[in-house]
Protein backbone atom coordinates (compact mmCIF):
# COMPACT_ATOMS: atom_id res chain seq x y z
CA UNK A 1 0.00 0.00 0.00
CA UNK A 2 1.46 3.33 -0.89
CA UNK A 3 0.60 7.02 0.43
CA UNK A 4 -0.50 8.02 -3.40
CA UNK A 5 -3.37 5.69 -3.34
CA UNK A 6 -5.26 6.88 0.82
CA UNK A 7 -8.38 7.58 -0.15
CA UNK A 8 -9.21 6.39 -3.52
CA UNK A 9 -11.98 4.17 -4.34
CA UNK A 10 -10.87 0.83 -4.45
CA UNK A 11 -9.61 1.91 -0.16
CA UNK A 12 -13.67 2.28 -0.46
CA UNK A 13 -14.33 -0.95 -2.13
CA UNK A 14 -11.88 -2.73 0.41
CA UNK A 15 -13.50 -1.84 3.42
CA UNK A 16 -16.90 -3.14 2.18
CA UNK A 17 -15.50 -6.15 1.40
CA UNK A 18 -13.69 -6.40 4.87
CA UNK A 19 -16.70 -5.29 6.87
CA UNK A 20 -18.95 -7.94 4.60
CA UNK A 21 -16.81 -10.85 4.93
CA UNK A 22 -14.81 -10.84 7.85
CA UNK A 23 -16.73 -8.17 10.00
CA UNK A 24 -15.33 -6.77 13.13
CA UNK A 25 -12.54 -9.51 13.63
CA UNK A 26 -10.36 -8.20 10.99
CA UNK A 27 -6.74 -6.56 11.33
CA UNK A 28 -5.13 -5.01 8.47
CA UNK A 29 -1.65 -5.74 7.58
CA UNK A 30 -0.83 -2.65 5.00
CA UNK A 31 2.46 -3.61 3.41
CA UNK A 32 3.29 0.22 3.73
CA UNK A 33 5.76 0.48 1.05
CA UNK A 34 6.62 4.32 1.38
CA UNK A 35 10.05 5.29 1.73
CA UNK A 36 8.99 6.58 5.63
CA UNK A 37 6.29 6.09 7.89
CA UNK A 38 2.89 6.83 8.00
CA UNK A 39 1.98 9.86 9.76
CA UNK A 40 -0.80 8.83 12.45
CA UNK A 41 -3.33 10.98 10.62
CA UNK A 42 -2.48 9.29 7.46
CA UNK A 43 -3.18 6.17 9.23
CA UNK A 44 -6.35 6.82 10.62
CA UNK A 45 -7.50 7.81 7.50
CA UNK A 46 -7.33 4.32 6.41
CA UNK A 47 -8.56 3.00 9.03
CA UNK A 48 -11.60 4.87 8.69
CA UNK A 49 -11.40 4.41 4.81
CA UNK A 50 -11.18 0.47 5.29
CA UNK A 51 -14.42 1.27 8.09
CA UNK A 52 -11.65 -0.79 11.11
CA UNK A 53 -10.38 0.73 14.32
CA UNK A 54 -6.87 2.50 13.68
CA UNK A 55 -5.82 0.22 16.40
CA UNK A 56 -6.54 -2.93 14.35
CA UNK A 57 -3.81 -2.05 11.64
CA UNK A 58 -0.96 -3.97 12.39
CA UNK A 59 2.62 -2.87 11.80
CA UNK A 60 1.77 0.31 11.14
CA UNK A 61 5.64 1.22 12.39
CA UNK A 62 7.61 0.82 9.59
CA UNK A 63 7.61 0.19 6.12
CA UNK A 64 7.22 -3.52 3.67
CA UNK A 65 10.63 -4.02 1.95
CA UNK A 66 12.73 -7.15 1.14
CA UNK A 67 15.06 -6.05 4.38
CA UNK A 68 12.04 -6.78 6.47
CA UNK A 69 9.60 -9.09 4.91
CA UNK A 70 11.24 -12.04 6.99
CA UNK A 71 9.97 -10.33 10.82
CA UNK A 72 7.16 -8.45 8.76
CA UNK A 73 4.80 -11.22 9.69
CA UNK A 74 5.84 -12.00 12.91
CA UNK A 75 3.45 -11.87 16.12
CA UNK A 76 0.12 -11.11 14.54
CA UNK A 77 -1.75 -12.26 17.07
CA UNK A 78 -4.91 -14.94 15.95
CA UNK A 79 -7.01 -12.67 14.07
CA UNK A 80 -8.23 -13.07 10.77
CA UNK A 81 -5.73 -10.73 8.01
CA UNK A 82 -6.60 -8.47 5.52
CA UNK A 83 -2.89 -8.13 3.58
CA UNK A 84 -2.74 -5.30 1.41
CA UNK A 85 0.42 -5.17 -0.96
CA UNK A 86 0.89 -3.05 -3.71
CA UNK A 87 0.12 -5.44 -6.42
CA UNK A 88 -1.05 -8.75 -4.65
CA UNK A 89 0.43 -12.46 -4.97
CA UNK A 90 3.24 -13.23 -6.24
CA UNK A 91 3.01 -15.49 -9.44
CA UNK A 92 5.86 -17.09 -7.59
CA UNK A 93 8.37 -17.12 -4.61
CA UNK A 94 11.60 -16.34 -6.49
CA UNK A 95 9.24 -13.58 -8.51
CA UNK A 96 8.33 -11.87 -4.98
CA UNK A 97 9.03 -7.90 -4.66
CA UNK A 98 8.25 -5.43 -2.09
CA UNK A 99 5.00 -5.21 -3.62
CA UNK A 100 3.73 -9.03 -3.38
CA UNK A 101 3.20 -11.37 -0.88
CA UNK A 102 4.58 -14.99 -1.28
CA UNK A 103 2.65 -18.16 -1.27
CA UNK A 104 5.29 -19.22 1.60
CA UNK A 105 4.18 -16.34 3.92
CA UNK A 106 0.72 -17.05 3.11
CA UNK A 107 1.57 -20.60 4.13
CA UNK A 108 3.42 -19.23 7.27
CA UNK A 109 0.17 -16.84 8.24
CA UNK A 110 -1.90 -19.82 8.05
CA UNK A 111 0.08 -22.13 10.04
CA UNK A 112 0.52 -19.25 12.92
CA UNK A 113 -3.36 -18.81 13.27
CA UNK A 114 -4.79 -22.68 12.42
CA UNK A 115 -8.59 -21.10 12.29
CA UNK A 116 -7.03 -17.65 10.74
CA UNK A 117 -8.72 -16.48 7.43
CA UNK A 118 -6.81 -14.19 4.99
CA UNK A 119 -8.08 -11.55 2.74
CA UNK A 120 -5.31 -10.51 -0.09
CA UNK A 121 -5.61 -7.72 -2.23
CA UNK A 122 -5.12 -8.49 -5.81
CA UNK A 123 -4.41 -6.74 -8.94
CA UNK A 124 -6.09 -7.94 -12.09
CA UNK A 125 -4.31 -10.44 -13.78
CA UNK A 126 -2.83 -9.44 -17.13
CA UNK A 127 -3.51 -12.99 -19.31
CA UNK A 128 -6.47 -14.38 -19.51
CA UNK A 129 -7.99 -16.55 -16.71
CA UNK A 130 -5.29 -15.41 -14.29
CA UNK A 131 -6.84 -15.14 -11.15
CA UNK A 132 -8.06 -18.70 -11.79
CA UNK A 133 -4.73 -19.72 -12.79
CA UNK A 134 -3.34 -18.08 -9.19
CA UNK A 135 -6.06 -19.67 -7.34
CA UNK A 136 -5.17 -22.99 -8.54
CA UNK A 137 -1.70 -22.51 -7.86
CA UNK A 138 -2.38 -21.81 -4.28
CA UNK A 139 -4.26 -24.37 -4.38
CA UNK A 140 -1.79 -26.81 -4.88
CA UNK A 141 0.97 -25.06 -2.74
CA UNK A 142 -1.93 -24.24 0.52
CA UNK A 143 -3.13 -27.96 0.11
CA UNK A 144 -6.59 -28.37 2.22
CA UNK A 145 -7.27 -24.75 2.31
CA UNK A 146 -10.50 -23.30 0.93
CA UNK A 147 -10.22 -20.29 -0.98
CA UNK A 148 -12.14 -18.34 -3.71
CA UNK A 149 -11.57 -14.71 -5.37
CA UNK A 150 -14.07 -11.63 -5.86
CA UNK A 151 -13.12 -10.50 -9.44
CA UNK A 152 -14.35 -6.59 -9.36
CA UNK A 153 -13.16 -6.42 -12.88
CA UNK A 154 -10.13 -4.23 -12.67
CA UNK A 155 -9.07 -5.79 -9.00
CA UNK A 156 -9.83 -9.07 -6.70
CA UNK A 157 -9.97 -9.91 -3.26
CA UNK A 158 -8.76 -13.40 -2.67
CA UNK A 159 -10.21 -15.24 0.53
CA UNK A 160 -8.25 -18.14 1.64
CA UNK A 161 -8.31 -20.45 5.02
CA UNK A 162 -7.88 -23.49 6.39
CA UNK A 163 -11.20 -24.12 7.97
CA UNK A 164 -12.72 -24.77 4.88
CA UNK A 165 -16.41 -24.07 6.43
CA UNK A 166 -15.66 -20.33 7.04
CA UNK A 167 -14.39 -19.48 4.04
CA UNK A 168 -17.33 -21.29 2.63
CA UNK A 169 -19.77 -18.96 4.48
CA UNK A 170 -17.64 -16.16 3.69
CA UNK A 171 -17.94 -16.77 -0.20
CA UNK A 172 -22.01 -17.47 0.43
CA UNK A 173 -22.29 -14.19 2.20
CA UNK A 174 -20.41 -12.43 -0.86
CA UNK A 175 -22.85 -14.56 -3.32
CA UNK A 176 -25.84 -13.35 -1.47
CA UNK A 177 -24.50 -9.87 -2.09
CA UNK A 178 -23.55 -9.69 -5.50
CA UNK A 179 -26.93 -11.38 -6.26
CA UNK A 180 -26.81 -12.36 -10.29
CA UNK A 181 -23.70 -10.98 -11.11
CA UNK A 182 -22.17 -14.14 -8.99
CA UNK A 183 -21.16 -16.44 -12.20
CA UNK A 184 -19.08 -13.56 -13.68
CA UNK A 185 -17.36 -12.51 -10.28
CA UNK A 186 -16.93 -15.03 -7.69
CA UNK A 187 -13.77 -17.20 -9.15
CA UNK A 188 -12.67 -20.88 -7.41
CA UNK A 189 -9.66 -22.68 -8.16
CA UNK A 190 -10.44 -26.13 -9.96
CA UNK A 191 -10.94 -29.37 -8.63
CA UNK A 192 -7.52 -30.39 -8.38
CA UNK A 193 -5.70 -27.24 -8.38
CA UNK A 194 -5.22 -28.06 -12.38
Amino acid sequence: MRLQHLGDALDHWKGSLIELIGGKSVHVVPMFTDDKPWTEEQIDAYARLLRIRPEDVLKKDGCFSGKTRTSYFCDLGEHDLFLDPDTGIAPNDKKANEKHVRSSEIAGLLSAGPSRMLLIYQHVSRSKNGLKKKLNLLSKYLQGCGMFAYDSGSVSMVVIGRERDRVQHAMVRLKCWLGPTVSMRIVEPSAGGS
